[in-house]
């Protein structure tokens, strides 16, 4: 599998300055692949137009779950190509109230429609940017889950794939919504302890 870890320097998206930001301190965009068709990166990423177009990126699942009142422009690409502009379509998923709720339901319907919008947009060849707000918990932990699903990768597998090409840092609601998924596709097999262990690591990229 191909992979590409692009740290561009570009100013940050603009919007209102709020007290959630000092939460999430990147500065850059960052992406990588994971797949032939399927990216990983963090906000600024998915609103940096040379980051996307460098990559290919061709459509963006949103998982960021941003407040309705805070506002954010794609900052456009300038390499010209072809002489025409850009554009992106986007599918914005808000999981909040579902992550905050029973965490061993992973296939409710948000992980489902993400998962055969992957699908259809892989049939196409078209390559998708899956992010979150900060990019190192909730975005790698929906594409851990698909690998799971849909390519029937154990988790603990399907973990070090991604932890491979991308930093992680998952947090313990999702690595409780990962665990339950194994339990659910490996019933009677599964160390709860030792899977949280292993996903309890921090930002294990190198």
């Amino acid at each position: 599998l191909r992979h590409v870890l692009c740290y561009v320097p570009v100013m940050e998206p603009p919007g209102p300055k709020s007290a959630e930001s000092a939460h999430f301190p990147f500065t850059g965009p960052i992406i990588a692949q994971i797949t032939d068709y399927i990216y990983l990166g963090n906000l600024n990423a998915a609103y940096s137009g040379r980051a996307l177009c460098t990559n290919g990126i061709d459509n963006i699942i949103d998982m960021s779950s941003l407040p309705s009142d805070h506002s954010l422009s794609i900052i456009p690409c300038t390499c010209g190509r072809g002489g025409f502009r850009h554009n992106w379509s986007r599918l914005r998923v808000d999981i909040q109230a579902f992550v905050h709720g029973n965490l061993h339901e992973i296939r409710q319907p948000c992980f489902l429609v993400i998962n055969e919008c992957i699908e259809a947009l892989m049939e196409k060849g078209k390559r998708v940017l899956i992010h979150c707000r900060d990019g190192y918990s909730l975005g790698p932990t929906c594409v851990i889950q698909y690998l799971m699903v849909k390519h029937s990768m154990r988790l603990l597998a399907a973990y070090e794939l991604v932890r491979a090409r991308y930093p992680l840092k998952i947090q313990e609601c999702h690595q409780d919504l990962l665990v339950g998924l194994e339990m659910s596709l490996q019933p009677g097999g599964v160390n709860v302890a030792c899977l949280k262990h292993s996903l309890s690591r921090k930002m294990a990229w190198s």
